[in-house]
């Protein structure tokens, strides 16, 4: 990877992990706590929908087919939470 011009020493891999981070930002492998916040977050608002369906419009939104609904949103946001940790977590190839 070549940096612009002003980062790093010059020349193809001259660079180090220093200027990559200062060039991109802060790095994700210390967004743990954010993740797993923004994972929680979403499943209390799943969670949320499925009991004002449930308790609000019974009728259209029985109580079997709302805790089916929580488990399944509940497995797929899970494997997305899973997912992110995976690639925040990831060693880079250069340095």
């Amino acid at each position: 990877m070549t940096l612009p011009k002003g980062w790093g020493t010059g020349g193809r891999r001259g660079e180090n992990r220093d200027d990559i981070e200062k060039m991109i930002g802060k790095r994700v492998e210390n967004m743990t706590p954010i993740f797993v916040l923004g994972f929680a977050l979403c499943w209390v608002a799943t969670a949320g929908g499925v009991y004002v369906g449930v308790t609000i419009y019974p009728w259209a939104y029985p109580l079997p087919s709302g805790l089916y609904a929580l488990s399944v949103l509940t497995v797929i946001e899970s494997l997305g939470f899973l997912f992110i940790m995976k690639i925040s977590h990831e060693k880079l190839g250069y340095a």
